[in-house]
């Protein structure tokens, strides 16, 4: 019955729309509650409500208009490949959560095709637990859903290096299988890698902090060395995969010694380019960008006056106790400031994890986390950002890998741009939540106008009451005094179509009711296609303007 009544309604959206459209004027009202239809007596009239004119955004985008590419912005953490084949067991709670809910849940599932549908095409190998470490001291234990419990140290014999005394000359010494077939499975969804030396999270190696001799960073430097040679230059029945970005370590503020990260940093510098002159490396993947100067400041005058190289520089973000989908732009304008500062000019910039934690469950819907989503990436095109990897990838895209939660459907509607990579002039857009993407394709003949409409929720506007320093020790970027108006949907005017051409204009929606699907189709031929539409936050919509079929 309900798939019977999903088809009417489809059905009833055609048709309003082509009548609509060869009127002169693309405008039709999706009905978001579903009770609504279900409640409607059979055969009574369909009542269509006009949005109110005052609570629309007037949203301009001229097709003509060519403002270059749109950087590619397409990254998550982790590949595609399950850490475990194995389903762990769902039990979300507390303020810290990652977006889907289920945090590291392993979900036993390939994701390939769910990162082909989102067309990622940067991941950073981190948080594999096994494949993708060098060295790795995992503890404790994992509960699967079918009740049994997954030893944590069974994933110490997949890193790279199992035993750190071995000889890191001798091919024997090394275990590249698992890490093979990872980053076999990223470039098999046409995507390249961004390295993470080192291990993932929660594991107690105590690398580089059992570091005492220059032996023991030398060590370590030639184990890194004899990966890049495995991976770029074919060594030890390797690969010419050509890997460009190596990372030192994660987070190492607040859990290394400062001065054992710096050394370790140069000898790993020196040890990549030793083996790959055209690699690029880069750290220090901050886990706080407003902690004091240790990692900041006092690592950047380490790296000038030692003369190291500093080809990117990684930060994390969590948005935590915001949930401010610009934030990202605003750390990553200090930190180019930083970065220039020091002589750095040319330094690339990587938001390397992100995402929003620390915020109550209930003040943020999926649908809202994928809105979050949408419009922080967005917002990344005006930033100094050159590439950011969202944290993480493989549970956006269900148990089976291909059934994408609402934030995976918003990397797939983010992910569609590929195909319109010019970006196009908009006006209407703000900064507080309503971002609005635009591209054509290098032919001209299609343009997609991806809309997302995030509200902050209220009680994280303004200043907080006791500062911004958290938990007695944790700075963060004060927040912003946000006010919205006009959000309550969109009034969209295409400008500077070819006049004489028939489109077909598709629409795709994700909120709190709509998974992302199609929901209607129409037809128009003329300059000018303005399209009105109600679109209350949390919501994305997708518009493509393409041919129609002759």
């Amino acid at each position: 019955m309900i798939a019977l009544l999903l088809e009417s309604i489809e059905v009833t959206y055609m048709k309003k729309a082509s009548a609509l459209v060869s009127a002169g004027k693309l405008g039709w009202l999706l009905l978001v509650a579903m009770p609504a239809f279900a409640q409607q007596p059979a055969g009574s009239p369909e009542t269509k409500v006009e949005p109110p004119q005052a609570e629309l955004r007037m949203i301009t985008v001229d097709a003509s208009s060519d403002m270059g590419y749109f950087k590619s912005l397409r990254g998550v953490n982790s590949g595609p490949l399950p850490w475990t084949n194995k389903l762990g067991v769902d039990r979300p709670g507390g303020d810290v959560e990652v977006s889907d809910r289920t945090g590291f849940r392993s979900l036993g599932a390939d994701a390939s095709e769910g990162y082909r549908d989102a067309n990622i095409d940067l991941v950073r190998i981190h948080d594999n637990y096994g494949p993708g470490d060098i060295y790795a001291n995992f503890k404790g234990s994992h509960e699967m859903a079918d009740g049994t419990i997954l030893q944590d140290t069974l994933r110490n014999p997949l890193v790279m290096f199992p035993d750190l005394q071995a000889n890191p000359a001798t091919p024997a010494s090394y275990n590249f299988g698992p890490t093979d077939r990872l980053v076999k499975s990223i470039y098999d969804i046409d995507a390249h890698p961004l390295f993470r030396l080192g291990a993932s999270a929660g594991e107690s190696s105590g690398v580089p902090d059992s570091f005492t001799t220059d032996a023991d960073y030398d060590h370590y430097a030639e184990i890194a060395k004899h990966i890049v040679l495995h991976y770029n230059k074919g060594w030890n029945k390797g690969f010419r995969y050509g890997v460009k970005y190596w990372e030192v370590l994660n987070e190492p503020d607040g859990r290394f010694t400062p001065t054992k990260y710096y050394k370790l940093y140069g000898k790993l510098a020196s040890a990549v380019k030793a083996a790959d002159a055209t690699a690029l490396i880069g750290g220090p993947a901050l886990m706080f960008t407003y902690q004091g100067p240790t990692y900041r400041e006092d690592f950047l005058d380490y790296l000038r006056k030692n003369n190291l190289p500093l080809d990117f520089w990684s930060f994390h973000d969590y948005s935590i106790d915001s949930a401010d989908p610009y934030c990202f732009v605003r750390i990553s304008m200090d930190m180019r400031k930083l970065l220039d500062s020091y002589g750095f000019v040319k330094t690339q910039l990587i938001l390397d994890e992100w995402n929003v934690l620390g915020v109550k469950p209930e003040l943020l819907t999926m649908a809202a986390r994928a809105a979050f989503t949408a419009s922080a990436i967005i917002y990344m095109q005006d930033s100094p950002l050159d590439a950011q990897t969202y944290y993480m990838g493989p549970n956006l895209f269900g148990e089976d890998g291909k059934t994408p939660n609402k934030v995976g459907q918003a990397l797939i509607a983010l992910g569609r741009m590929k195909r319109t990579p010019v970006r196009l002039a908009v006006t209407g857009a703000d900064t507080q939540g309503l971002a609005v993407q635009a591209g054509r394709s290098p032919d001209g003949t299609e343009i997609n106008v991806l809309i997302s409409n995030y509200e902050v929720p209220a009680s994280l506007r303004g200043a907080r009451s006791g500062g911004d320093k958290v938990a007695g020790f944790l700075n963060l970027l004060p927040r912003r005094e946000l006010k919205y108006e006009r959000n309550g949907g969109f009034d969209l005017k295409v400008t500077s179509l070819k006049p004489d051409q028939l489109y077909r204009i598709e629409r795709y929606r994700i909120d709190d009711v709509w998974d992302y699907r199609l929901l209607s189709t129409a037809t128009l031929k003329g300059r000018d296609a303005t399209i009105t539409e109600v679109l209350p936050p949390p919501a994305i919509e997708l518009i493509v303007i393409k041919p129609a079929a002759k």
